[in-house]
């Protein structure tokens, strides 16, 4: 039924029922996939036919800012005229820069990466995912040598070219570390590059506190931590759930990771085995925070929207009431309460040290050096 529809062209699709509409666009993408896997064909073999000649130049790219070029292949891969390029471009509709991508990307994955190569040929890799790896290995800084080619081509076929922008980035800085290529790079500074630099980190963004009184958490962890972590968050959510909480699952995994943060603070794993003070349950306060909050006592009992609101010096933020009882109210946080220090009375003391109290009170009242 397919194959009659095909045949009288798209004029009776009309006519096509849904399950006939599905296999037609199957059909079409199929014949889609093919002619490109057939133009790669068609670019490697016009570079066959015009290699460069001692009156030619071999085709290559500019690189802007730069007094070197880069050639359209890596290693290995033959050169090609520069003059046939803009033919075959102008055949296709394309610019004289394009046309080069494709012989190069053809050149690139028939010489370079021939299993993926075979892949795109036998119909199981996109011709776009092919060229994709092929622009990455081509352009990679250092360029990367035959071998280091060939173990891209290895790690890519083995998964069917199904790899996305940032794993075949990760790919290729390691294929550079493991074959020593920054090494052998004269113009590749060592200890420069994303080569020598470990992404992982843990930051807390406290200049950017919401109203609410939240802070946001940015991390990039090892694959295994994060996973690990992932789990904990989500059984730390199941587990307040089942406890009757009643709040979204976001909510309960950032508590989540509270909790997580108080008991790993709360494990005695630095100083098992010592002695000294500690509290009851003979480990240290999961929590000591000291936090400068003040809250006028004149505002008691009225209706605020956000309940009733404090500031705090750490920051300069405002700070809900109820937020301080909270931290107070956990078990497992350590709570000492300081006299109040009156900002405006004049404090002083015969000995040469400052004593904590006025030090405080300098800190709190000026937030900066007032040293003329």
């Amino acid at each position: 039924m397919i194959d009659a529809a095909v045949e009288v062209g798209m004029g009776g699709v009309d006519d096509l029922t849904a399950s006939d509409l599905l296999a037609l666009a199957r059909d079409r993408k199929a014949a889609e996939d093919r002619a490109a896997a057939d133009l790669l064909v068609v670019a490697a073999r016009w570079a066959d036919l015009h290699p460069p000649e001692s009156i030619h130049d071999a085709a290559a790219f500019t690189v802007p800012g730069c007094e070197h070029e880069e050639p359209i292949a890596g290693e290995g891969a033959p050169l090609v005229a520069e003059f046939c390029l803009a033919e075959l471009g102008t055949v296709l509709g394309i610019s004289t820069t394009a046309a080069k991508k494709l012989v190069g990307h053809a050149l690139e994955l028939r010489h370079r990466l021939p299993r993926l190569w075979a892949h795109v040929q036998a119909g199981r890799v996109p011709a776009w995912r092919a060229r994709a790896v092929a622009e990455s290995t081509i352009h990679s800084t250092p360029a990367l040598t035959v071998e280091a080619a060939a173990f891209v081509d290895a790690q890519v076929a083995a998964v069917a070219g199904r790899v996305g922008a940032a794993q075949l980035d990760r790919l290729v800085a390691e294929t550079i570390k493991r074959f020593d290529l920054a090494a052998t790079d004269p113009t590749q500074d060592p200890e420069d590059g994303y080569l020598s630099v470990d992404p992982r980190h843990a930051t807390l963004h406290d200049d950017d506190v919401h109203y609410a009184g939240t802070m946001r958490l940015e991390a990039e962890l090892d694959i295994a931590d994060a996973l690990d972590l992932d789990r904990a968050l989500g059984h730390g959510a199941a587990t307040q759930a089942a406890l009757g909480s009643t709040e979204s699952l976001a909510v309960r995994r950032a508590k989540a990771l509270g909790d997580l943060a108080r008991t790993q603070t709360a494990l005695d794993l630095h100083d098992q085995g010592a002695t000294g003070d500690r509290d009851v349950d003979g480990l240290p306060a999961a929590r000591e925070v000291i936090l400068h909050a003040h809250l006028d006592a004149s505002l008691d009992g009225l209706a605020m929207v956000f309940g009733q609101t404090g500031r705090m010096e750490e920051g300069q933020r405002l700070v809900l009431l109820e937020q301080i009882k909270d931290w107070c109210a956990d078990s497992r946080t350590k709570v000492t309460v300081k006299p109040v220090i009156d900002l405006n009375a004049n404090l002083s003391t015969p000995a040469y040290e400052v004593s904590d109290r006025i030090r405080e009170q300098v800190i709190l009242r000026d937030r900066a050096c007032v040293f003329p």
